[in-house]
C-alpha cells in the first residue's frame, strides 16, 4: 500500500501508510485505548482488549493492515487477513479525539483497495448488534449484513457478519 496523505483541513491531516510487525505494539495500545469504553459495558468483552504486541506483530505477519499517522502520533489502525476468496477485516481503530475525521473510513479503504489489487473477491467483517452506529458506518461504505451469529456461550445473536463485494 502507498503510503497517502489525507487532509480537509490542515487540523485533521493523517497520513496513511502500511502497517509493520514493529508496530506491534503501538497498535496495541491504541485498540485498548480505543476499545475501553465498552470494556464491562458490552458482552462478551472485545477481544480487541486483550490484544498485545506480539499478538499484533503475529497477525502482521499472517496478514496486512494500515496505521494512520498524524505528527507523529499513531490515531488510527485496521487489519485484514484471507480468508476463503476474500480478506477478514478486524481491529478497526480511531484513537479518541481523532475520531470522526475520516480515519476510520480510509483505513478501510484501504483494505478494499488491498483486497482488490490482490484480486480478492470480498471483505468481510463481524460487528456487534448492540453498536448501531457502527453497523450503520459499515453500510455507508456498501457493507451488508450476512449472517447475524452468536459468540460462543451466547443463546442470541451478538454480531452481524457484514459482506462487502470488491468490484
Amino acid at each position: 500500500m502507498p503510503n497517502a496523505t489525507v487532509a480537509a483541513r490542515p487540523e485533521t491531516a493523517f497520513r496513511l501508510r502500511a502497517a509493520s510487525p514493529e508496530d506491534g505494539e503501538a497498535i496495541a495500545a491504541l485498540l485498548r485505548e480505543a476499545f475501553a469504553p465498552y470494556d464491562g459495558k458490552i458482552q462478551p468483552r472485545p477481544g480487541a482488549l486483550s490484544e498485545t504486541g506480539a499478538s499484533i506483530a503475529a497477525a502482521l505477519e499472517n496478514g496486512a493492515g494500515s496505521v494512520a499517522e498524524a505528527g507523529g502520533l499513531l490515531v488510527g489502525s485496521v487489519l485484514w487477513h484471507p480468508e476463503g476468496d476474500g480478506f477478514y477485516l478486524g481491529r478497526l481503530a480511531v484513537k479518541p479525539g481523532w475520531q470522526r475525521r475520516g480515519i476510520a473510513r480510509a483505513l478501510v479503504e484501504s483494505a478494499i483497495e488491498a483486497a482488490r489489487i490482490a484480486r480478492r473477491a470480498q471483505v468481510t467483517l463481524n460487528v456487534r448488534i448492540l453498536l448501531p452506529d457502527n453497523v450503520a458506518f459499515f453500510e455507508s461504505l456498501g457493507f451488508e449484513r450476512a449472517a447475524a451469529r452468536p459468540h460462543p456461550g451466547f443463546d442470541h445473536p451478538t454480531y452481524y457478519v457484514m459482506v462487502r463485494r470488491v468490484d
